[in-house]
Order: structure tokens, then C-alpha cells, then sequence
């Protein structure tokens, strides 16, 4: 269980600093009048958060691996579900950096 959480809070850390560049891209680009759009997933089941940067969905993630630490259990659902959030976070900010170094 604790090699568990470890993983995902190493990979929260991963995302962390990432998630922050690249919302101060996002800010910058909103600055100069781009980024219009409403949320960063469109559509998506996977968060509860709506916005237009990552931090929200990463800090979502991150309260569910808090709570599964916090109780020492966790049922499968959940597990995957906070699986699927990193791994939509890692896909879309690798996604976004591609873009943005171009």
C-alpha cells in the first residue's frame, strides 16, 4: 500500500512542476488575447474541476491520493480513477509541451 502511494505521489510531484509551467504559458498566451477556451478537458468524465488551466485537475487528483493516504484503504474504482487522471494529465501536458516548443 505505501509503494503505492509513493508512486502516486511521485508522479503528482512529476506533474506538479509541469502542470505549473504550463499554466503560465496559458496565462501569458491569454495576455496576448489567445487561449479562449473554457476548459482544459472538454467533455471529460474523469474530473469533477472545470478550468482553463491544470492546477485545479492536478489538485483534484492529488485530494483523492490524500484521502486513500489519510484512510490506509482505497477500493479498486477509485485507484483507477486516480490512475486515469495522471495519466490524462501526463498525455495532455507532454501533448501541450510538444505544441507550445514548436
Amino acid at each position: 500500500m505505501d509503494t503505492l502511494l509513493n508512486q502516486l505521489d511521485d508522479n503528482l510531484k512529476e506533474l506538479y512542476r509541469k502542470a505549473l509551467d504550463a499554466d503560465a504559458v496559458l496565462d501569458s498566451l491569454q495576455q496576448q488575447g489567445h487561449a479562449k477556451y473554457q476548459r482544459i478537458f472538454a467533455d471529460n468524465k474523469l474530473f469533477q474541476a472545470t478550468s482553463n488551466r491544470f492546477m485545479p485537475y492536478l489538485a483534484e487528483t492529488a485530494e483523492q491520493v490524500a484521502a486513500m493516504r489519510q484512510s490506509q484503504q482505497f477500493n479498486t474504482a477509485t485507484l483507477q480513477r486516480v490512475v486515469q487522471q495522471l495519466k490524462q494529465l501526463h498525455t495532455t501536458l507532454a501533448e501541450f509541451k510538444a505544441v507550445i516548443t514548436k
